[in-house]
C-alpha cells in the first residue's frame, strides 16, 4: 500500500514537471524573494523543469547559491540583488532586468515580510514597512515590467498573497492590510487587462513551513505546508494561469463572513483562546517527545 502511494506520487510529481517545463519553455521568469522560503523552493522546480530565471532578493550571497543550485538542476540562472521595500529601487530593477535580458513572460511577487503583534502594540513604522515591501514594492516591479507585456500582448503577473485576507488574522493587522491592498490591485489590474493577452492570478497561501516562522515559537505545533507543496501553488499557477489559487476552506470561510459576518466574529472570538491552548499543549508535547528522543 505504501509503495503505491510513493509510486502515484512519483507520478504526479513528474506530471507536474513535465507540464511546467512546456509552461516555462522558451519564457523568461522572474522570482522574487528567491533566496528562502517559497521562492527558492519554486525556483529549484523552475529549474528542474529547464527554465531561465531572474532571481531575486537582497542577499546576494544566498542567490548565488541558489543560482547554483538552479544550474545543476539544468536552468539557467540570473541573479538581481535589490530590497523591494523601496519602490524606486524596485523600478531601477525592473530597467536593470529589462536592459540586460529583454522582456519578461512571468514575474512572481513572491517577496514579502511579515510581523506577528497585537493591534494594539502595533506602531506606525509597522505598518509602513509591510506596507512598502507588501505593496509598493511589488507594484512598482509589477508597473514597471507591464508595458513590455502589453506591447507583446502576453504575459503572467502573479500575486503571492495570503489567506488571512480572506479570513482575517488575528495580530497580523499589518501584513494583512499590506496584502490586501496588494490583492486589490492585482484584482484591479486584472479586470482592467481583459483581453489584452496578459493574466493576473493571486495565490492565497496558507501557514507555510519558512523561515519567517521561527521566531514564533508556537508555530511549531501549529498546522503548516510544505515548502514543496506551496511551491508547487505557483507551479500550478504558472501552467494553469487561473484567477486565483486558494484553500477551499478558506474561500468557505470567506463566503461566510460576506453573508453573515457575526458568525465568523463569534468563532474567532469563541475560538481562538482554546485553539492557541490547544497547540500550546501540542508544542510541550512535542518538545517532551524531542527531549526524550535527544
Amino acid at each position: 500500500m505504501l509503495d503505491r502511494l510513493r509510486a502515484r506520487r512519483h507520478r504526479a510529481a513528474q506530471r507536474y514537471q513535465s507540464r511546467l517545463a512546456e509552461a516555462l519553455g522558451g519564457r523568461r521568469i522572474v522570482i522574487t524573494g528567491a533566496s528562502s522560503g517559497i521562492g527558492r523552493a519554486f525556483a529549484l522546480q523552475a529549474a528542474a523543469a529547464g527554465a531561465e530565471a531572474i532571481l531575486v532578493a537582497r542577499r546576494e550571497e544566498q542567490l548565488e547559491r541558489v543560482a547554483e543550485e538552479f544550474a545543476k538542476l539544468g536552468g539557467v540562472a540570473h541573479i538581481q540583488a535589490a530590497d523591494l521595500s523601496d519602490p524606486y529601487a524596485a523600478g531601477r530593477l525592473a530597467e536593470t532586468i529589462l536592459r540586460e535580458h529583454g522582456p519578461v513572460d512571468v514575474l512572481v511577487n513572491n517577496a514579502g515580510r511579515s510581523i506577528r503583534r497585537p493591534v494594539a502594540d502595533t506602531k506606525p513604522e509597522d505598518f509602513g514597512r509591510l506596507v512598502d515591501v507588501n505593496y509598493l514594492g511589488p507594484t512598482a516591479l509589477t508597473m514597471s515590467l507591464l508595458p513590455g507585456m502589453l506591447e507583446r500582448g502576453a504575459g503572467h503577473v502573479i500575486q503571492i498573497s495570503t489567506i488571512g485576507v480572506q479570513t482575517g488574522a488575528p495580530n497580523f493587522s499589518a501584513y494583512v492590510a499590506a496584502k490586501a491592498a496588494a490583492d486589490h490591485f492585482a484584482r484591479t489590474l486584472r479586470l482592467e487587462l481583459g483581453g489584452r493577452g496578459v493574466r493576473v492570478t493571486t495565490i492565497q497561501v496558507p501557514l507555510v513551513r519558512t523561515p519567517m516562522l521561527t521566531p514564533t515559537r508556537i508555530y511549531r505545533a501549529f498546522p503548516a505546508q510544505s515548502l514543496d507543496r506551496a511551491a508547487r501553488r505557483i507551479g500550478e499557477a504558472v501552467i494553469r494561469r487561473p484567477v486565483r489559487i486558494a484553500p477551499r476552506w478558506t474561500t468557505l470561510i470567506e463566503v461566510i463572513h460576506a453573508v453573515a459576518p457575526g458568525l465568523l466574529q463569534w468563532v474567532f472570538t469563541v475560538g481562538h483562546e482554546p485553539f492557541h491552548k490547544l497547540m500550546k499543549r501540542r508544542l510541550d508535547r512535542m518538545e517532551r517527545r524531542s527531549r526524550d528522543s535527544g
